[in-house]
């Protein structure tokens, strides 16, 4: 939440943070789509019970749960997938905020499998409606950079992460994340068991926009004070001073990383 994000930075204990959305599902619990759900005039705006052909019969079909109701999005009516695409960016519309998760970013059928057969859906609909999902989700991740925000899911690491820096691939991986040429695509590193390694490595490779974790789903019980480290901004690139020992500088200090002994250092100071 908005709040959620506000108290970590506050706390110093972020200095990113994202918001939860989701791509299938208009919520009840998001003010700006309750807005929506319930006013006759945007009823079009989510699926319906169908005579088959296509043709909606008025009735929202809806898979209800304790938190609140569930719609779900119609994004082959531009008109719907304008105002989810605007909804989103104004509930970022903060500096607490940096971006958002956009959980079941393909749409349909997504963990309700039996929606199609519900409401009288036929294969060519869905594919019909992934594809608009896929194109609004498009749109909306162009929008959120234009506004300097951005959505974890176009990391391309899904709802997980990418590779991590481990004792067995660490050679191979910090030669290729050292790169001048990665520096310009964004990183979702795992963190593994977050080992000064494993962070080392991470600090020494980070592009500009870079991440290191378990993934949007994570949760407390995998945090770890490392993360509290403050290396402060890069000085400059990773280099290999020596064959398999990799560097870095940054305003609070030098990572190193030592491939051939799996050693690190990180004389950062932490909060």
């Amino acid at each position: 939440s908005t709040e959620g994000c506000r108290r970590l930075k506050e706390a110093g204990k972020t200095s990113r943070c994202f918001i939860y959305h989701n791509m299938e599902l208009a919520l009840e619990w998001e003010e700006t789509q309750r807005a929506v759900m319930y006013n006759p005039q945007t009823a079009d705006y989510f699926l319906q019970y169908t005579d088959g052909m296509g043709n909606k019969n008025g009735t929202i079909y809806a898979e209800n749960i304790e938190w609140g109701d569930q719609f779900f999005w119609d994004y082959t009516n531009p008109d719907a997938a304008e105002y989810f695409i605007r909804s989103v960016n104004a509930s970022l519309d903060t500096p607490w905020v940096d971006g958002t998760f956009t959980d079941d970013v393909t749409g349909l059928p997504q963990e309700h499998e039996a929606v199609m057969q519900r409401i009288n859906m036929s294969s060519s609909q869905l594919k019909t409606l992934q594809l608009a999902t896929t194109a609004t989700h498009t749109r909306l991740v162009q929008t959120l950079i234009a506004a300097g925000k951005y959505n974890w899911q176009a990391f391309g690491g899904g709802d997980g992460t990418g590779p991590t820096v481990n004792q067995q691939n660490c050679l191979t991986t910090m030669r290729q994340l050292c790169a001048p040429a990665t520096q310009e695509l964004p990183m979702m590193m795992g963190a593994g068991d977050a080992s000064n390694q494993t962070i080392a490595g991470f600090l020494i490779t980070r592009p500009p926009v870079g991440f290191v974790g378990w993934g949007w789903e994570s949760d407390d019980s995998k945090w770890n004070d490392i993360f509290l480290l403050q290396p402060g901004v890069p000085t400059g690139l990773c280099h290999e001073p020596e064959p398999g020992i990799f560097e870095r500088d940054w305003s609070h200090g030098t990572a190193k990383l030592d491939c051939n002994q799996w050693i690190s250092e990180l004389p950062f100071p932490t909060l």
